[in-house]
């Protein structure tokens, strides 16, 4: 459901596949990426702009407290959230895993279940409670990545009937 909140109304692009159950709500830009059941997205005066090739899974939230920009190529994984900050461009970001109004380079991993509030690098591999920068990014987390892009691609197929 797409609906305006307040004076803000989303912008969408016509090649965004988005579930019926999803809501996105208010000042929201959106590219051609995957949205996928019961995910939320809500902002008013901040902005919340999701970049092509993204993939937001099931039950994830993002709200714009402060502005929100998640980069090209990035994953949101199921009921991840992410309340203001920046995601950078091929970033995973873990089930369950919270971002507070955090910065996350590009190539970085967030583990499952991590609490992220503070910025971190590029090619970071972060876990925690509070998150920490375990390691950086090894060549068996690219290909983890990439298999992870290749099933959510081959499941928005599922999106579109």
């Amino acid at each position: 459901m797409i609906r305006k909140f307040g004076e803000w109304e989303p912008k969408i692009s016509k090649d965004a596949i988005i579930h019926d159950s999803a809501l996105i709500m208010g000042n929201v830009v959106i590219g051609r990426t995957y949205i996928f059941p019961h995910v939320l997205i809500r902002a008013d005066e901040h902005v919340a702009r999701i970049e092509d090739d993204v993939a937001i899974l099931d039950k994830a939230f993002i709200e714009a407290d402060r502005d929100v920009l998640i980069e090209k190529g990035s994953v949101i994984s199921h009921a991840a959230i992410i309340h203001g900050g920046k995601i950078g461009k091929n970033v995973l970001v873990g089930i369950g895993a919270i971002v507070l109004d955090a910065e996350i380079g590009k190539n970085s991993i967030v583990a499952s279940g991590s609490l992220v509030k503070d910025d971190f690098d590029e090619n970071s591999f972060i876990a925690g409670i509070p998150a920490k920068k375990i390691r950086s990014i090894e060549e068996k987390d690219i290909k983890y990545m990439e298999e992870i892009k290749n099933e959510i691609r081959r499941k928005v197929e599922w999106l579109r009937k």
